[in-house]
């Protein structure tokens, strides 16, 4: 956080998921929506990709979108489809991130922004926080802080903080 983010959130509340903590402030940060919204907007690329290559395939099959698209999941050996756009579909595959590796990213992105670790008596901030620090993270510990990211963008659980 910059030295001008106690004009924004005076009196600081803790979640804490040990080892780390982090202060709750029920919304995001700008630099964390503007990184939620990065990854986000690559997966999003990748779908409208995948409909243009199913628009295509309805158009020359003379089916649905939704047909198409449905054909393009199968992973049936026969797939004609699929031997056809092979290497469109090989692009989205690898430019497409998985649900553990948008868990990492955010991860790591909230630690930067928010992460605290007790150092002493102290806690301390980990701006420097990186992937390959991320990549440590026991998963259990990883779904915890993933699980505080979701409160914070959607809202939190009724039964409170």
């Amino acid at each position: 956080m910059s030295k001008y983010s106690k004009l924004f959130f005076q009196e600081k509340e803790y979640y804490d998921i040990l080892p780390f903590r982090f202060p709750i402030y029920e919304d995001l940060v700008a630099g964390e929506a503007e990184g939620v919204e990065s990854i986000a907007r690559k997966q999003a690329q990748n779908t409208y990709t995948l409909l243009k290559i199913a628009k295509a395939v309805s158009k020359k099959k003379k089916i649905s979108v939704k047909a198409a698209l449905e054909m393009l999941s199968e992973s049936d050996s026969d797939n004609e489809v699929l031997y056809e756009y092979a290497e469109e579909l090989a692009e989205i595959q690898k430019e497409s991130a998985t649900v553990a590796e948008q868990q990492i990213e955010m991860t790591t992105l909230f630690l930067r922004f928010r992460g605290e670790i007790k150092q002493g008596d102290k806690w301390e901030t980990v701006a420097d926080w990186s992937r390959e620090d991320t990549l440590t993270i026991p998963s259990k510990l990883l779904n915890d802080i993933f699980e505080f990211i979701n409160w914070e963008r959607n809202g939190w659980p009724e039964e409170g903080k």
